[in-house]
C-alpha cells in the first residue's frame, strides 16, 4: 500500500470513528462548550463579565445541550452529566483566556445558582454547583470561605440539588482530604438531617476518589459512617447503607466484619427470628435496618456470603431483604 493510499485510509478511519462517537459523549460536550465560548468571546466579550447575563446565556446553552441528548440516553446522561462537562470546559476556557480572577469564579457560581433558583431552572443550579466544584478543585485553599454557601445548597428544598452539592465536597476531598475530613467529622453532629446526609454522600466510593475503595486506607471513613448507623433519619441511614453497599463490592469481608461488630457492640442477640424485632429498642431497630440496606448487594449477587449474613441477621435474614413480606422491616 503506497503512502497516499495509507493516508486516505487513515482519514476514512478517523471520519468513521467520529461518526461512531456519541453526540452526548463527554468530549463532544466539552468541544461544543469551548466552541460556543470562543464564538461568544469574539462576538460579545463583555458578556462574560456581566455575570447575571452570562448565567442566562449558559442556561440556554445547557437547554440546547440537553435537547441534543437522545431520549433513550437521558437516564444515564441527564442534567448532572451534561452540567459536569459544560462546567469543566467553561472553567478551563475562562482560566486559559484569563477572563476571570479567582473571586470571579466564585461569584459567577453563586449568581448562576441564584438565577436558577429564581427561574426554577434546576439544570442551571446543577451547573452552578458543578462549576463551584471545579473552582474548589483548582483553588482548594478557598474551600473554607465558601463552606457556608455549600451548607446552604445542601439544605435546598429539591433533593436532587442537595445531592449535587456533594460534588463540591468531593473536589475538596481530592485536593485537601485531611482538612475536608476534619470538617465532615464536625458536620456529623449537625442537627439538620440534610447536612448529615451531605457527609455520607460526599464519602461515596466513586471512581473520583478511588482510595475510599481501598480497605487499607478507608478506616476513618468507616468510623464516620459508624457514627451515623443508628441515625434517627431514614434519609441519612439510607445513604449510610448505600455507601456500605458500594463498598461491599470491593471489600466484602471487611464490611461483613464491620456489620458483625455493630451487632455485638449494640448487644443484639442473633437468633433465627431476629427479623421480628421483638424486644428491641428503637436504636437497635434502626441499626438492623441500616445493616440490611448495606448487605443487599452481597445477598443478591454473592450466595457464598449467605452463611455469614445469617450469622449477622439470623436464619430468617431473607425477610430483611423483602419488605413486602415483612411489615416490621420497613423504614421508620
Amino acid at each position: 500500500m503506497d503512502q497516499e493510499h495509507l493516508k486516505s485510509s487513515l482519514r476514512l478511519d478517523l471520519e468513521n470513528n467520529k461518526k461512531m462517537t456519541s453526540i452526548s459523549s463527554a468530549n463532544n460536550i466539552k468541544e461544543r462548550t469551548t466552541e460556543f465560548c470562543s464564538k461568544l468571546q469574539k462576538k460579545s466579550p463583555n458578556k462574560f463579565i456581566e455575570k447575571e447575563l452570562f448565567s442566562e446565556i449558559i442556561a440556554e446553552f445547557i437547554r440546547q445541550e440537553y435537547d441534543l441528548i437522545p431520549s433513550k440516553e437521558r437516564i444515564g446522561k441527564g442534567a448532572v452529566y451534561i452540567s459536569k462537562y459544560i462546567a469543566k470546559a467553561l472553567f478551563q476556557f475562562l482560566h486559559k483566556n484569563s477572563l476571570y480572577g479567582i473571586e470571579d469564579y466564585y461569584q459567577f457560581g453563586k449568581v448562576a445558582f441564584q438565577s436558577g433558583e429564581i427561574t426554577d431552572n434546576s439544570h442551571l443550579q446543577h451547573f452552578a454547583l458543578l462549576f463551584l466544584a471545579e473552582y474548589i478543585y483548582n483553588y482548594p485553599e478557598h474551600f473554607d470561605s465558601i463552606l457556608n454557601d455549600v451548607l446552604s445548597y445542601a439544605n435546598n428544598d429539591k433533593w436532587e440539588i442537595r445531592e449535587s452539592t456533594a460534588y463540591i465536597i468531593i473536589s475538596a476531598m481530592r485536593k485537601i482530604p485531611s482538612h475536608t475530613l476534619e470538617i465532615l467529622t464536625k458536620l456529623i453532629s449537625n442537627q439538620n438531617e440534610n447536612i448529615r446526609r451531605l457527609v455520607t454522600e460526599s464519602l461515596r466510593p466513586s471512581s473520583t476518589l478511588k482510595w475510599l475503595r481501598d480497605p487499607l486506607k478507608n478506616d476513618q471513613i468507616l468510623d464516620l459512617l459508624t457514627l451515623l448507623n443508628k441515625d434517627p433519619s431514614i434519609y441519612v441511614r439510607k445513604s449510610v447503607g448505600n455507601n456500605l453497599k458500594d463498598l461491599s463490592k470491593y471489600m466484602p469481608y471487611k464490611i461483613l466484619k464491620l456489620m458483625m461488630d455493630w451487632i455485638e457492640i449494640s448487644n443484639i442477640k442473633v437468633h433465627d427470628d431476629l427479623a421480628s424485632e421483638i424486644g428491641m429498642s428503637q436504636e437497635q431497630k434502626r441499626l438492623l435496618w441500616t445493616i440490611k440496606h448495606a448487605l443487599r448487594w452481597l445477598k443478591k449477587n454473592n450466595p457464598e456470603f449467605h452463611p455469614k449474613i445469617k450469622n449477622i441477621l439470623g436464619n430468617n435474614y431473607i425477610l430483611y431483604f423483602d419488605e413486602k413480606r415483612n411489615r416490621l422491616a420497613k423504614p421508620f
